[in-house]
């Protein structure tokens, strides 16, 4: 029955999926919070993963290894990432031309990065200076990116970490910490500024998208989307063929230099998901001049099917990677990340309630809200928390989040290099120095960012 073996994983998924939803319908103190229904399936079937391994089968054999094929799961959740952004890339519209506080929100979100940035390396340098840097370095991926780019990053630095399971584990448990302190921590801003503002406690708290879509019939025989999903899907996975090609030939070119040659195809091959964005975004532009030619390519790109895959996407990945968290990964890193976290959180709820009370001159409460889940848990954090004081998103904070993260990515690109440097010294003698400039380019990034918020706020700038 080995040929059922990630067979047998993708349907466990697929059964957690339904499980959190099930829950979540069913019990309504469980949308008192906001928790993301991948996370609740995935913390289900950990709880019951382990349950079953050391009441059952440690029972009956004391030395059996755990049933959970961790390193199948790993490979799972790294290759869902990828699938997942290249479907988010391709959706993608329009830039809305709207420039209202987007790049003052952008540097608002780029500067709390650095600033969990900053709070993690120098916690790892200080109280654990036997584990690796990027150990604290994750909290702002976990926390500000999601379980994504914290897993991508610690399946990355695995050799450092302890392994790729172990990697995998660390970012997600960031992110899900994260999930935690951002809606719990959340909600009980809300109903104190609910309170304030004399509003009703909201009674429960959403984390469905903000999109909505109109389905197009192309033909009067595309009544099924049964076409329309065979279309994306060949085009992704050619998509990401093209990714596997790269990092093939990729691995070809630099297998002669040595260690330093697999330590950058290690980065690469991490970075899949940016490949994966890379080629979207070419095959976007290749449509976009077709159709400014007069030709009907519309058939190529159906948002609505794109959505639903990225979600499909995400949501096994979030769920798959909560599964690689084992007990021995817990009392190696448990102290870590409970110490860092709980740092980490405090830090950014009161630096995202400050700089907002001064940023913006209108909707500081729900600036405050929407940002804050935001950057301890992803954007759907944000918006469900947004809605508990904006209910119908009458206020342009949510557009704003949105068009933000895109100038975030924008603003942040130098910090991403700043957090590249202690791996590539990592085991050299300027391994040190490497952390030392990390940290004190992480620290001048919020000073930086901070200081230009401050002057764009005296005047008013967007």
């Amino acid at each position: 029955m080995t040929d059922w073996n990630i067979i047998i994983y993708f349907i466990a998924i697929g059964v957690l999926l339904f499980v959190g939803k099930f829950l979540k319908t069913k019990f309504p103190f469980l949308s008192k919070i906001v928790l993301p229904t991948a996370l609740l399936g995935g913390f289900v079937g950990l709880v019951i993963a382990q349950l079953f391994y050391y009441f059952v089968i440690k029972k009956m054999n004391p030395d059996a290894p755990y049933f959970v094929d961790v390193d199948l799961l790993t490979t799972i959740v790294y290759h869902a990432l990828a699938l997942g952004f290249i479907s988010l890339t391709l959706r993608q519209g329009e830039n809305n031309k709207n420039k209202r506080k987007v790049w003052s929100t952008g540097m608002v979100i780029t500067s709390t990065y650095a600033l969990q940035a900053v709070i993690g390396i120098a916690m790892v340098m200080i109280f654990f200076s036997d584990k690796f840097v990027g150990a604290g370095m994750l909290l702002p991926l976990g926390f500000g990116q999601g379980p994504g780019l914290a897993t991508s990053f610690g399946r990355m630095w695995a050799d450092m970490l302890g392994g790729a399971t172990t990697g995998i584990a660390l970012g997600v448990s960031y992110a899900v910490i994260g999930f935690l302190f951002g809606g719990i921590v959340g909600v009980i801003a809300i109903n104190v500024l609910s309170r304030r503002k004399g509003q009703k406690k909201p009674e429960h708290y959403s984390d469905s998208s903000l999109t909505t879509t109109t389905i197009e019939i192309d033909t009067v025989k595309e009544v099924s989307v049964l076409d329309g999903l065979t279309v994306q899907v060949v085009i992704i996975s050619l998509i990401y063929g093209l990714v596997w090609l790269t990092l093939f030939i990729m691995q070809k070119l630099l297998v002669n230099l040595g260690s330093i040659g697999g330590t950058i195809f290690g980065l690469l091959s991490g970075f899949n998901f940016i490949i994966g964005i890379m080629y979207s975004l070419i095959y976007k532009a290749i449509l976009k001049r077709y159709q400014a030619k007069g030709k009907n390519v519309r058939f190529m790109k159906n948002d609505y099917i794109l959505s639903n895959i990225s979600s499909l996407c995400f949501n096994i990945m979030i769920t798959g990677a909560v599964l690689t968290i084992t007990t021995e990964f817990l009392s190696e890193f448990g102290v870590l990340l409970g110490s860092i976290c709980a740092v980490g959180g405090i830090a950014t709820l009161f630096y995202v309630r400050f700089v907002t009370q001064r940023v913006y001159p209108e909707y500081k409460d729900e600036y405050f809200v929407g940002l804050f889940g935001m950057l301890t848990g992803i954007a759907a954090t944000g918006i469900a928390l947004l809605k508990g004081l904006d209910r119908n998103l009458e206020s342009p904070v949510a557009e704003e989040m949105v068009l933000g993260s895109g100038t975030a990515i924008t603003i942040a690109l130098p910090l991403f290099g700043f957090l590249m440097l202690p791996s590539l010294g990592y085991g050299q003698t300027y391994e040190t120095l490497f952390t030392w400039i990390t940290l004190l380019g992480c620290l001048l990034y919020v000073v930086v960012i901070f200081t230009i918020l401050m002057v764009r706020s005296r005047k008013k700038v967007g």
